[in-house]
């Protein structure tokens, strides 16, 4: 049976296992439009975000350089913790739980929404860790998700684009883009962005879900599960960044998503990039295992860092002034001059880390193959702390008042502080 239309098959019927009532759904290719209104405004009873603090996408915001908030304590411990479950894939057999490598959660007020490999979506209360509410998708859930206007946006690989309300649950829009969705979304200028193996860059309006252009940027060369662009676009000064399969990356209009340039990564660079000042930070898998430095305004190389010693990169860069925070398989985390890409810190962990790094109150906050959560001072790679979850560590953490929230590949999610 063709793997597609067996898991949308799989999507069809997973309604009966969700706990919120569906309300619609569309797998239809809408004509592009121009936005014609600003969305919605969020109902009275939504989460409301508060600007500065709560964490509302991957990495924070479009631009992926928020990383959260403190204070930081310096030994942590496990404030509380929510079992997942497991999901045995229809295809390979294997069965996959917890948080996926770029399975961040998104935290808004006293809310916590995370999508699980388990293929189930869930709210959590984030001081307790108590279900809210949950849904069953067709398949995992390997992104981070997105909130915006009271509704909360997630990709997955039963190939579809979900809205859901945050308050409740409920499916107010689906959109079906034929093949695994694992990127994640990015909201910016009340406009919803997200890539997917596909090969298409989408934007939609994120309140009825339209779409009002899509871009084919390919990469499609690769195997199934692991092609297309599976990054998280980078959004800034109304350009949209996206990387592909094939190793290059995209500069495209955020208004339209007509190419304004690209350039050669040399590998699969699954890893999101990150903008700031002036430059787009990219890097790429094994077989171009470098850290990529681009111009934002030509896609001109500035510099690039690493060769076969670092055996790759899947966490996406971390940017705080001038420097440059980076996990490598070699499970090294690397600090770097922003401007000239010159090494200034190395710290080593117990293994990989595709963990993207978030830096907060000088401290650089991370997961590991090791299983565990590590702590390095920022300007000079100390070593502060490290905890020890079950599981190994693949997802990036998401703080919020000196709290880390963060899942491992065992199923277990935890809160930290």
């Amino acid at each position: 049976m063709d793997r597609r239309k067996f898991l949308q098959g799989l999507a069809a019927g997973a309604g009966a296992a969700f706990l919120a009532p569906r309300l619609s759904s569309s797998g239809l290719l809408r004509p592009s439009a121009a936005l014609a209104q600003p969305p919605m405004l969020p109902p009275a009873s939504a989460p409301v975000p508060v600007p500065g603090s709560d964490v509302t996408m991957f990495r924070g915001n479009p631009a992926h350089t928020f990383y959260g908030t403190g204070p930081i304590r310096e030994q942590l411990q496990i404030l509380w913790t929510f079992q997942m479950g497991n999901f045995t894939s229809p295809i390979s057999g294997k069965v996959w739980s917890g948080t996926g490598w770029t399975g961040t959660a998104v935290a808004v007020g006293d809310w916590l929404y995370v999508g699980s490999q388990d293929s189930w979506f869930y709210a959590l209360d984030r001081n307790t860790g108590a279900l809210r509410w949950k849904y069953k998708a067709g398949a995992m859930f390997k992104g981070s998700c997105a909130y915006f206007a009271g509704r909360v946006f997630a990709g997955c690989v039963d190939d579809h684009i979900y809205c859901f309300h945050a308050k409740t649950g409920q499916v107010l829009w689906t959109y079906n883009t034929g093949t695994d969705c694992d990127s994640s979304p990015t909201i910016y200028k009340g406009r919803l962005y997200i890539a997917g193996e596909s090969g298409f860059v989408h934007c939609f309006r994120p309140d009825t879900g339209a779409l009002i252009w899509r871009t084919f940027v390919d990469g499609k060369e690769g195997p199934g599960g692991s092609n297309g662009a599976e990054t998280t676009p980078a959004i800034a000064d109304d350009r949209v960044y996206v990387a592909n399969f094939t190793g290059f990356l995209f500069c495209l209009r955020a208004d339209n998503g007509a190419l304004i340039w690209k350039a050669k990564t040399g590998d699969d660079t699954d890893a999101s990039p990150t903008v700031a000042g002036g430059l787009v930070f990219a890097a790429a898998e094994q077989l171009s295992p470098y850290l990529f430095a681009f111009d934002v305004k030509t896609g001109a190389e500035r510099w690039r860092f690493g060769g076969s010693f670092t055996r790759g990169f899947w966490a996406t860069p971390a940017v705080v002034g001038n420097r440059v925070f980076i996990g490598a398989e070699n499970g090294r985390m690397y600090c770097l001059d922003a401007l000239t890409g010159k090494q200034l810190w190395e710290y080593t962990a117990g293994d990989s880390i595709w963990s993207s790094p978030a830096i907060v109150d000088n401290r650089v906050i991370f997961g590991s193959y090791d299983s565990h959560v590590h702590m390095v001072a920022a300007d000079t790679g100390k070593f502060i702390s490290k905890i020890q979850l079950k599981g190994r560590v693949l997802s990036s953490p998401c703080i919020v008042g000196g709290k880390i929230y963060i899942g491992t590949a065992e199923g277990m999610y935890y809160c930290l502080g």
